[in-house]
């Protein structure tokens, strides 16, 4: 596991790479050499810069493009967040691995791998409202699981989640890291009625306060609220 505490993934996230405008540069000027007019072809020149500033490619490439989908059950489920039980996280990652949902095909039609990885489904997190959703060494076994299944032969990664009741931590997140209220934050995620949706704020303000003293702390937001799909995806 390549971080052993909260202090060695802090160390981390303060020291990443960084792009290289070198690269973005060159693109840009090879664009404005191009028989088109400058700029004609808009959003998708900046995407070119972009590649080429995180790829340090004079000329970026898409050879190898892969998208994880992470999935992960969440206790707080418990509090009648979700339209749906948490079984059918188990039942839409099969549905995955038999090529049966919509990212299956939009993966197909652009190219790319699709890895799918079920994170401990048969362990759900902690019930946030109650205790930490993961311990420090849960929550690093997480962020671990993704950022070993990026190689360094790929040229994009994309990232999803899959989850029943994963939009509650989410909101949790956003309103700890953000502000604003639960009620901003939180939506309907699975259709939830208006029960259910007063449940869902009730859940993330129960979280909130059980959790106060981590709210000055990313990390330690990310592990009492968040999700193993969600640590990965950091990862």
């Amino acid at each position: 596991m390549p971080f052993k505490s909260f202090d060695e993934l802090r160390a981390a996230c303060l020291d990443l790479p960084a792009g290289s405008d070198t690269a973005a540069n060159a693109v840009a000027r090879r664009q404005d050499t191009l028989t088109k007019p400058q700029g004609s072809l808009g959003r998708l020149e900046t995407l070119a810069a972009w590649l080429a500033r995180w790829q340090g490619r004079d000329m970026p490439k898409l050879d190898r493009v892969k998208i994880f989908v992470f999935a992960g059950n969440h206790g707080v489920t418990a509090q009648g967040v979700s339209a749906f039980p948490s079984e059918v996280t188990v039942q839409m990652v099969a549905n995955f691995a038999g090529g049966g949902a919509a990212i299956n095909q939009l993966a197909r039609i652009a190219g790319a791998e699709l890895d799918v990885i079920p994170l401990d489904l048969d362990h759900p997190t902690g019930d946030f409202t109650d205790v930490p959703a993961m311990d420090e060494k849960t929550f690093l076994a997480a962020v671990s699981a993704g950022y070993d299944a990026v190689t360094n032969d790929l040229d994009l990664v994309c990232f999803g989640e899959m989850g029943i009741g994963n939009t509650t931590p989410a909101a949790a997140i956003s309103t700890a890291l953000f502000g604003g209220g639960a009620e901003k934050w939180t939506g309907r995620g699975t259709g939830v009625d208006d029960a259910g949706l007063k449940r869902k704020v009730t859940a993330i303000e129960s979280g909130l306060k059980r959790h106060a003293d981590a709210l000055s702390d990313p990390l330690k937001i990310a592990a009492a609220l968040g999700g193993r799909e969600l640590a990965a995806i950091f990862g």
